[in-house]
């Protein structure tokens, strides 16, 4: 009886074989997790500049609405104040400023509708949070005599995304034919308006290891003339104001003026007389550990 040959794979062509399947499926491996984190950055990327956008055009309209009385003198109390913290993506500045409307305390509170003082400052985590862009915001007018907003303002997180705030300020607008525009990181004059502020936000990076994004945008503040030369605006409204009692001007809207109430510029009267100040959220307002959570997710409300 004759043998029939057998043929077959070999142990050297096994472990070959093995070995160029390893290596397939490792760069298969390597090929599909860079996609993904590549997909997870370009996520990352657009919620942040999504966020960036948002908290941006609450500022724009926060500065652009900023409120000044039109006394014929210059008023410490509806001053711009800015506290340098430095350069760049470590940059923790803090601006105040008096105005007027819903924008970053939301329109369900009642300080949209009167001139209100807010603080925007950024808060580096620590305990319990990661920090983040924080606002106060308290009515500046029949307060009692010992409030501090320091104290007596709880700050609501506006935006966790941000970990560096930086501003800019310009005093007056430069000459037509000025070859550089002089920035200054220092704003010394507590009882008027500048008149642009450039705003930069850097955002919380995609990756551990990279750079924030940095988000700039320069605002023209409206009533700086009238905040830095009170009594030339004055005088050139006189005549319409005269024997028609003082009026405040401030953005309520084209050519509207708001009454000045009993107390001076900007104070109303109402059930309750003086008190403390009510938080952007109104009465009640839920507390998530130190900062408060409430107010509106409307328009000029805290991001989620």
């Amino acid at each position: 009886m004759c043998g029939r040959s057998r043929r077959g794979f070999t142990l050297l062509e096994l472990v070959m074989a093995i070995m160029i399947m390893s290596i397939m499926m490792l760069l298969s491996f390597f090929c599909f997790d860079a996609v993904v984190q590549s997909w997870n950055a370009g996520i990352e990327m657009a919620d942040s500049m999504a966020q960036a956008d948002y908290v941006m055009e609450q500022i724009v309209s926060g500065l652009r609405s900023a409120f000044y009385p039109d006394a014929g003198i210059q008023v410490d109390q509806y001053g711009f104040q800015h506290t340098d913290g430095g350069e760049g993506p470590e940059a923790t500045d803090s601006i105040s400023w008096t105005k007027i409307g819903r924008a970053l305390v939301g329109e369900r509170t009642q300080l949209a509708e009167v001139p209100h003082r807010v603080n925007l400052y950024v808060e580096k985590g620590g305990r319990g949070y990661d920090g983040g862009l924080m606002v106060k915001a308290w009515r500046d007018a029949l307060q009692v005599e010992d409030f501090d907003p320091e104290e007596d303002v709880t700050p609501f997180l506006l935006a966790p995304r941000v970990v560096g705030f930086d501003c800019m300020i310009l005093k007056e607008p430069p000459e037509k034919n000025a070859e550089e525009i002089k920035w200054e990181d220092e704003w010394k004059f507590s009882n008027s308006i500048p008149y642009k502020v450039s705003v930069t936000l850097y955002m919380q990076p995609t990756k551990e290891d990279g750079e924030p994004l940095a988000v700039t945008r320069d605002i023209e503040i409206p009533l700086w003339d009238l905040s830095q030369n009170p009594q030339k605006q004055s005088g050139a409204g006189a005549a319409g104001t005269r024997g028609r009692g003082a009026t405040v001007r401030g953005p309520v809207g084209p050519g509207q003026n708001v009454p000045v109430g009993p107390g001076g510029p900007g104070r109303r009267t109402g059930p309750g007389g003086p008190g403390r100040p009510v938080g952007p959220g109104g009465p009640g307002a839920a507390v998530n550990g130190s900062h408060r959570t409430g107010g509106a997710p409307s328009p000029g409300g805290p991001m989620p």
